[in-house]
């Protein structure tokens, strides 16, 4: 093979995984909220979870995109892992699709004519569109046009070099057969695409390079590959994206066990159903057989035990204990999707919330907590707002719609106002060490009926400035019965500061966390609203 054979082998894996990565990508930005009402439909049962993920990879022609979209699904409370699983089957499936595309279509016909007008028409529509979903379509459209064009590159460059290479070897000997194998999944891993790497396969079996025996089994080693894909993404993701990983590589190693136990059956079925109709002149056919009878008996054999691999799998990759300063449900497969990361970037808002009230309700309890453990939850409260805020400016804010884009000013008015609150729960620690455990006013029970207040807000009493007005009524009567105190030499002027700078800050505290809930449920009531606008503006109308 000489260099220029080489350039043009690279050049069209290259030409082809462009056009995946095109193709996909911009799917995923143009049908992102559609993308997750299909998948939405996979929450009822597992077979819909299996016919979406099916549906979905044979339109995007990547199970790996499919994947990371379930996993951040999954992360954001869309599906959960058993339903996650069907769609993990459904993408293994969807790949079929892929090898009988470019065995029917792409080794029989001439593709840079019908290749060449779609990139046409996708860079137009990516130059004019004014809106980046449409540009996304654009991209996409492109980028069906460029995966073709790769293919066409590689077929022609098998069919016409294949047979002076080498010649086809049809041994069936166990090493051998491993050893193409490894290949296949060897060159799965460096593609990270096993889409990419069947084409290979199948142009290079078509062309006279790779037999039958040869050229199945590297389609095995190919499946195996492509679960590197989600095991790499998964290495420092949450504790979900491992399991829905897990679940991938167990339906993969189980496969291909059976797959290769049953290699020379399996062969000769293929070849006897490729002449059955019509193909048995077509090698690429033939495979396209075994990889589509390899997937259904994969799906066969690990139905029945679906339910026995949810429940160990959520027994396992438990998130680590006292782990707040690591986000839950922000990772890279979610982040990928601008409508998903909004959904996670929620999730962990709220899970920020819950803990800036729980640091707060400790500072002000009646039992002095731990001053080092507080100033560690205000540290891990910290970087975890942090967390929050990098993935949300990491969004690209031209693939969403408007009224997210909107909203993500809130995000950032909350998390600015909750870790004002983590300061002034440290603020309120220090002071109250200070000071005695009673407050010496007149009537006994006013100011720890003013904490209670303030330890129970209700979120339905919330004015636009953040307080509850029975709250704010109540630290008026407080802070008249201090002043009155300190007027009656009941206490020194100095004590009588002290109260007041403590019940102050309080107040502010206070009023500083329903800021935060009103701008975190600004936020969400957005995505609920561009989400179901019917339905969210029916149930505004009950609420009112």
């Amino acid at each position: 093979m000489n260099l220029f054979l080489v350039l043009n082998f690279i050049g069209g894996i290259g030409l082809f995984l462009l056009g995946m990565r095109l193709m996909t990508e911009g799917l995923k930005v143009a049908a992102g909220d559609a993308l997750r009402h299909i998948l939405g439909f996979a929450t009822r049962s597992r077979i819909r979870g299996l016919a979406s993920g099916a549906l979905i990879t044979s339109l995007v022609q990547s199970s790996s995109a499919v994947i990371f979209a379930t996993i951040g699904f999954v992360n954001a409370g869309i599906i959960g892992l058993s339903q996650a699983v069907g769609v993990i089957y459904g993408a293994n499936l969807g790949t079929t699709a892929t090898t009988w595309l470019v065995s029917v279509v792409g080794l029989e016909f001439s593709l840079k004519a019908f290749a060449l007008p779609f990139i046409g028409v996708g860079v137009f529509l990516r130059i004019l569109a004014r809106y980046g979903q449409w540009r996304a379509m654009g991209d996409a459209i492109a980028g069906f046009g460029i995966f073709f064009l790769g293919l066409d590159v590689m077929t022609d460059m098998f069919r016409e070099t294949g047979p002076m290479l080498t010649p086809a070897v049809e041994s069936e000997g166990v090493l051998l057969l491993l050893l193409h194998l490894l290949a296949g999944f060897v060159m799965t891993v460096i593609m990270q695409s096993s889409s990419a790497a069947l084409a290979v396969i199948l142009t290079a079996a078509s062309g006279g390079l790779l037999g039958l025996p040869g050229a199945a089994a590297m389609m095995i080693g190919a499946n195996l590959g492509t679960t590197s894909t989600a095991v790499f993404a998964s290495l420092a993701a949450t504790p979900n994206a491992r399991r829905v990983a897990a679940s991938h590589v167990i339906f993969n190693l189980l496969e291909a066990t059976i797959l290769f136990l049953a290699f020379g059956f399996l062969l000769g079925l293929v070849q006897w159903l490729a002449a059955a109709v019509g193909m048995g002149h077509s090698m690429a056919v033939s495979l396209a057989f075994f990889h589509s009878i390899g997937k259904l008996i994969g799906l066969a054999a690990i139905w029945p035990l679906t339910g026995l691999m949810v429940d160990a799998l959520g027994r396992y990759f438990r998130p680590v204990a006292g782990s707040l300063a690591r986000p839950q449900f922000l990772d890279e497969a979610v982040l990928s999707t601008p409508s998903l990361g909004l959904r996670a970037v929620d999730r962990e808002l709220n899970r920020s919330l819950v803990a800036a009230s729980h640091l707060f309700h400790d500072a002000i309890a009646a039992k002095r907590p731990d001053p080092a453990r507080l100033t560690r939850t205000q540290g891990d409260l910290r970087t975890l707002l942090d967390s929050i805020n990098d993935a949300l400016q990491g969004l690209s804010a031209d693939d969403m719609k408007s009224r997210q884009k909107e909203a993500l000013p809130q995000v950032l008015r909350a998390t600015r106002y909750l870790e004002e609150l983590s300061e002034r729960a440290l603020e309120l620690d220090e002071l109250a060490r200070r000071l005695p455990s009673r407050c010496p006013v007149e009537d006994p029970d006013t100011a720890p009926l003013l904490t209670a207040l303030a330890r129970d807000l209700k979120p339905e009493r919330l004015t636009e400035t953040g307080l509850d007005p029975v709250f704010d009524e109540r630290y008026q009567v407080v802070k008249s019965e201090l002043l009155s105190a300190g007027a009656a030499k009941r206490m020194s002027s100095r004590q009588m500061s002290e109260w007041l700078d403590y019940f102050s800050i309080l107040r502010r505290a206070v009023k500083t966390a329903g800021r935060a809930r009103l701008h975190a449920r600004a936020f969400s009531q957005a995505l609920d609203d561009e989400a179901a606008p019917a339905e969210t503006t029916a149930s505004a109308g009950e609420n009112a």
